[in-house]
């Protein structure tokens, strides 16, 4: 598929290349031509420009691009390109990257997939800090469902996976522990640092609260406090 990403910074140049490693043409958009630098062994297209510009998108062959990502230092310019790239060129895949978590919400009624690094530098840090369980949520389909990434505590040590059941609500589907991906049997035993993911339904997820997270939390602090939608 084509590619284009407007930005060249680390992230932009990083997601050029990976993008290029898994054998997409890609262009890369930025004002500065020294930005272009960090794209060693770099095969696809440099643009010097305003990924906002009409033209310069053009140049870029948005017209048959299938992936857009703007991943710029400003937020006003990651929007512009990417409702340019979504409305008027119609591309299918558009992404941006948003540093005022408070235009998230404006970024999603335009119909834009965003990710906010702060929000999610934040809600890392506070899991850390925390010790939060769920570290990672994706809503699913209407919202009525959820995959989820937890991170077993000592409560969890020992017990067989088949503890985290529950019927109709959640069910674990991998183990990530360490490196190691593990597809787990009812029988296999988790431990502590473990990695579960799964799915739950939306409004059950206060039963899985309860199994996994350990007494001392307490009311104030819900161990699902961490929410990441369809971020990177």
């Amino acid at each position: 598929m084509n590619a284009i990403i407007v930005g060249c910074g680390r992230t932009g140049s990083l997601l050029a290349q990976t993008l290029e490693d898994e054998g997409h043409e890609v262009t890369v958009i930025d004002r500065s031509a020294d930005s272009f630098v960090r794209l060693n062994g770099f095969k696809g297209n440099r643009i010097m420009g305003n990924g906002a510009d009409v033209e310069i998108l053009k140049q870029a062959g948005i017209e048959s691009t299938d992936l857009f990502a703007s991943v710029t230092e400003k937020d006003n310019t990651n929007l512009m390109s990417a409702q340019i790239a979504k409305g008027i060129f119609g591309v299918k895949r558009v992404a941006c990257r948003v540093y005022d978590a408070r235009l998230a919400t404006i970024y999603a009624d335009l119909g834009l997939d965003t990710v906010s690094i702060t929000t999610i530098g934040a809600r890392m840090l506070g899991n850390i800090l925390l010790g939060s369980r769920i570290i990672k949520r994706f809503q699913l389909g209407d919202g009525s469902g959820v995959a989820l990434e937890i991170k077993l505590g000592d409560n969890m040590d020992g017990k067989p996976v088949s503890t985290l059941n529950i019927p109709g609500e959640f069910k674990p589907a991998a183990i990530m522990r360490g490196l190691k991906v593990i597809i787990p049997d009812d029988s296999f035993i988790i431990k502590t640092d473990d990695h579960i993911f799964g799915v739950a339904m939306t409004n059950k997820i206060k039963t899985l609260e309860t199994l996994v997270c350990p007494a001392k939390c307490g009311e104030s602090t819900s161990c699902l406090n961490a929410e990441i939608k369809g971020d990177l």
